[in-house]
């Protein structure tokens, strides 16, 4: 469906009040002031407040429907994020990407994919304070990691005392390792990232997000259920 279509199947009410304050920043201070740039940020942070834009679209989306460049597009969502998104947004949004790994065969590296643009920069700024960096040559969407630096952001994100608490539950059931944090996820993202490339199609991210998914959000009582059988695979 066409943006003009969303528009005219938009609640009237909704429509008229957002065409009523685009007209307020369009004659503030004066007619025509404001710049073209400032002006197409705004309508289309009206467009996302209609709902005819989603707050996180996927840049095919922008690109095809609003007719622009992938430059603009992306241009565009990251203003509209600059201008809506807290660090707490951005943490979170961050968090549950961590929760979707893409496990790369280049130089065992961990990928991430991410549509919005600010974020990544949020994610840049993070892996800095962390002492890692990122590689960005693959794609503008797809933000390559070392292992070390995808679980140096993983601890961070982890809640107050789940680094201990995950150690204590991956010995348990016997994962081999050196005992530390580092040690223990780097078995777990091995064996992950071999299930990964035992799968195909789309149930693969579902299965990772059941894995990571709880651990990160602190559910370190599902460890034992989740991962047992996982590591019994195989084994003899």
């Amino acid at each position: 469906m066409s943006v003009i279509k969303r528009i005219e199947d938009t609640d009237a009410e909704a429509v008229k009040k957002a065409f009523s304050n685009l007209m307020r920043i369009y004659l503030n201070p004066a007619f025509g002031s404001i710049s073209k740039r400032d002006f197409d940020i705004s309508l289309f942070m009206t467009l996302q407040d209609l709902g005819i834009i989603d707050k996180n679209p996927e840049m095919y989306e922008l690109v095809s429907e609003l007719k622009v460049t992938r430059a603009k597009a992306r241009n565009l969502l990251y203003e509209a994020k600059l201008r809506t998104s807290t660090k707490d947004d951005l943490d979170e949004e961050l968090k549950e990407l961590l929760k979707t790994p893409i496990f790369l065969k280049e130089n065992e590296k961990i990928g991430i994919e991410i549509g919005n643009p600010y974020l990544i920069d949020h994610l840049r700024q993070n892996l800095k304070e962390l002492n890692h960096i990122t590689d960005g040559s693959f794609s503008p969407e797809l933000v390559k990691l070392t292992t070390e630096a995808y679980l140096a952001l993983f601890e961070k994100y982890l809640p107050d005392g789940g680094k201990e608490k995950v150690i204590e539950e991956f010995v348990a059931i016997g994962v081999k390792s050196d005992g530390s944090f580092k040690g223990v996820m780097t078995a777990v993202l091995t064996k992950l990232g071999t299930k990964v490339a035992d799968e195909a199609g789309g149930e693969v991210a579902k299965s990772i997000v059941g894995y990571l998914g709880p651990v990160l959000s602190g559910s370190f009582e599902s460890i034992k259920e989740l991962f047992t059988p996982l590591f019994e695979e195989n084994e003899e």
